[in-house]
Parts: C-alpha cells; structure tokens; sequence
C-alpha cells in the first residue's frame, strides 16, 4: 500500500503543480491576447481541454484513497458496520472491475493510435501519450482498488489516514 499510495501522492502532484498552472496560464494569456490585442490564441481552448483532462485523470486516485471523492455518506451513516463494509467491498471491486477495463482497453488503443498516427487538432499533439497517462492512472485505481477490497474495513471515514 505505501508504493501505491506514493505514486497516487506523485500523480496528484502533477496534476496539481503541473496541469492546473498550465489551465491558469494559458486561459489567462488567452483572455489577455483575446481581449487586449484583439489576438487570441488559436491554440489555448484544446491545451487547457487537455491539461484538465490531465489533472482530472492523475488526481483520482488520490481522491479515492483519501475517500475524498463525491459520495452519498447518508445512505451510509443509516447502516449497520458490516453492511457498509459489504457495500464498500462491492463498491471497491466494481471501481476495481471498471479501472480494469480501461487499463486493457487503453493499451490496446495506444498500437493503433500510433499506427494511425493520432494527433490533436491544435496543437499536434501524440495522442497516445494522453491514452498512456490514463491507462497508468487506471493501473494505480485498479491496484488501490484491489488493496481497499482486501482491506480489514474498507468503508473508512475520508479523515482516517490509509497510509
């Protein structure tokens, strides 16, 4: 659990530190250029479309391991413990079934995505490198996922430490 959890930590770092300045940055050069200058960027809609896809897709893993994602706490707090430790369970092996799924589903994508040579329409940008981002980030909730289902009580409050 301490790799997964340090490379969620990491993944959400980047997301944080990396993605959502480059949101912040070239939003607000576009708005400036646009509005200023009568100059906008042609560009900046399909980098900062990216970049938040970035910074959604490296923060999940985060959110799910610190139980900080959105959720229906009252169906749960009206439960008996067992039951909500059955509910999490099943939750935690459908998150680990889907995250599954995408991980398959985006390495196949990647050969033909290069293949076919797949590139944004902006900025001509590989798009099998953002494929490749998501099917990592799906490999580490797959693998969070499969840890919590195994967990000893796998429905913990967000302000619990799982570290």
């Amino acid at each position: 659990m301490r790799i997964i959890s340090l490379v969620s930590k990491g993944l959400f770092a980047l997301a944080a530190y990396v993605c959502l300045p480059v949101i912040i940055g070239v939003i607000g050069a576009d708005v400036v250029l646009r509005y200023a200058f009568n100059a906008p960027l042609i560009w900046a809609q399909e980098a900062a479309t990216l970049a938040l896809f970035l910074a959604i897709g490296l923060a999940l893993p985060e959110s799910w391991r610190r139980g900080v994602h959105i959720k229906a706490d009252f169906v749960t707090a009206t439960m008996s413990r067992g039951l909500a430790n059955a509910l999490a369970r099943a939750s935690w092996l459908m998150l680990a079934g889907v995250s599954g799924l995408i991980v398959v589903q985006c390495w196949r994508d990647i050969d033909l995505m290069i293949l076919f040579r797949e590139r944004s329409t902006d900025l001509h940008l590989h798009l099998a490198w953002f494929r490749a981002v998501l099917g990592t980030t799906a490999t580490v909730c797959a693998l969070l996922s499969l840890i919590m289902l195994f967990a000893r009580h796998p429905a913990m409050s967000p302000d619990e430490d799982r570290s």
